[in-house]
């Protein structure tokens, strides 16, 4: 069965199981009922998932036609052969091929080919991998786009339902558009390690709930209860019974975008016996990581930045205030931000972040005897203060309680009166929200052909919502946290 047929048999399942969900609405409101009973609303949500995974599959059915045929028409545009959509055959730009992306994307620029025949081998593979990208990135994005559609309709569903349209707010003009086929998509195995290797530096970024962005997504706005409703004792029989009408608000996460660029000369490129660009898209990648997270933590939410955990309004304040802080005298509010977020938020805090200079200086303090208060868990010490669980520079370093030790040297040390404060942070992370977007590259050549050199630039989007929940971070500041000296 070819797609299109497959996709009609599939809206025919559709049209009856939408008739199935509607008879079910249509027997409670023939009974004059407000509400489904248990068996109904269990049969009614099968119902509606069934259509939701159908409809799903219909749209992928969709795109790989249309896949199908973008990638015929390239084929046919630059006279390649069939073979070009690859099943089997290594993709044009891979890891180890020895051909470079960025290096021929310069070269096409610079209508310099690298071989015979006019066109060159530097076009040539570019429109090979031009060709690929039309196969296999839709593919990729299917994927992340339903992703992102989970994600959004998961959040979405309740204000959707009240009849209040989406909470992404979208820009017509001009449009942000991720994830477009052809030459300005890296190669596959680049954006593998962007989007799933664990990267240092982003420590926060990787824990909070991370999303999909969905595309031409301008704002994020997330419903929030302002007022609840009340209950309360009936003083009498036939009596007044409380009433508070509920009342709400929404949470917004602006779409920042984050970009970074290098200049190189193109003899370097030429002549390296490394694949020098990708070098450069690997640190430009890195960085954007670390200014990634490091917005997440102290970002001002003005002038283009992300809202930053330190810049939300309502977030507990402890104040830990000593000349000669310890690590004993260092537990009381310790566990005071992670009292205040449990009892706020009603639920427990996942994780206490750290810089990892505090969590050396905390693994160095030692008792009166002259033993550390902090040692490996395998060694089962007795009444300690915290425990070591991890190795690594970032990350997780430790446990106190049950509450792991998150290091993250993107948070600030040069706060406080004396811009010499660090912070410590309690709070569930799952209440916090990042969007990322696909990342994009660009190479460019005009601007700095004078001097035979070229730009590579990376950019991104991003929307962090640190402020859904306010209550459930909790945050130590003060003369105690003055970054420890000589570490």
């Amino acid at each position: 069965m070819d797609k299109r047929a497959m996709i009609m048999s599939l809206q025919e399942k559709r049209a009856e199981q939408r008739k199935a969900v509607d008879a079910i609405l249509d027997t409670a409101q023939t009974e004059k009922r407000t509400a489904l009973n248990d068996d109904e609303q269990t049969r009614f949500k099968a119902g509606e998932d069934q259509i939701r995974a159908i409809d799903a599959r219909i749209a992928e059915l969709d795109e790989q036609i249309r896949a199908d045929e973008a990638a015929e028409a390239t084929r046919k545009r630059y006279d390649l052969k069939p073979e070009i959509e690859v099943r089997s055959e290594p993709l044009t730009y891979q890891e180890g091929s020895g051909h470079s992306y960025f290096l021929d994307l310069a070269r096409m620029q610079l209508n310099r080919g690298d071989g015979d025949g006019g066109v060159g081998d530097a076009v040539k593979r570019l429109q090979r991998h031009g060709a690929e990208m039309d196969v296999e990135f839709p593919k990729r994005e299917r994927a992340r786009q339903a992703a992102a559609e989970r994600d959004r309709d998961k959040l979405d569903r309740d204000v959707r339902s009240g009849g209040r349209g989406t909470m992404f707010e979208k820009r017509v003009n001009p449009n942000r558009t991720d994830g477009q086929g052809g030459y300005f998509v890296p190669p596959l195995w680049l954006i593998d390690e962007y989007v799933d290797l664990p990267r240092f530096g982003r420590t926060l970024a990787n824990t909070v709930r991370n999303m999909a962005l969905p595309s031409g997504t301008d704002s994020i706005n997330v419903p929030k209860v302002a007022t609840g409703t009340a209950t309360g004792v009936q003083t009498a029989d036939a009596g007044a019974v409380t009433s508070q009408d509920l009342t709400d608000t929404f949470v917004t996460a602006p779409v920042r975008t984050i970009a970074g660029q290098q200049d190189t000369a193109l003899q370097l490129l030429d002549q390296s016996p490394v694949g020098f660009d990708e070098i450069v898209f690997a640190d430009l990648i890195a960085d954007y990581n670390q200014l990634l997270d490091a917005q997440c933590w102290n970002g001002s939410g003005t002038s283009g930045q992300l809202k930053g955990i330190l810049n939300v309004s309502g977030i507990n304040a402890i104040t830990y205030t000593d000349a000669s802080p310890t690590l004993p005298e260092l537990y009381l509010p310790s566990m005071q931000a992670l009292s205040q977020s449990a009892r706020k938020r009603k639920m427990m805090p996942s994780a206490v972040f750290l810089t990892p200079a505090r969590w050396f200086w905390m693994a160095s303090q030692l008792d009166s005897q002259n033993r550390p208060f902090i040692l490996p868990e395998t060694q089962s010490p007795f009444n300690p203060l915290a425990l070591q669980t991890g190795g690594d520079v970032e990350g997780p370093v430790g446990r106190m309680l049950n509450f792991p030790l998150l290091a993250d040297g993107n948070i600030p040390q040069n706060l406080g009166a004396g811009t010499n404060e660090d912070r410590i942070a309690t709070m569930r992370t799952s209440d916090l929200y990042l969007w990322e977007g696909s990342m994009r590259t660009r190479v460019l050549t005009e601007i700095l052909s004078g001097t035979l050199q070229v730009r590579f630039q990376v950019y991104n989007y991003a929307a962090f919502m640190p402020d859904r929940r306010p209550e459930t971070i909790s945050v130590i500041s003060g003369t105690g946290l003055i970054a420890p000296s000589g570490f």
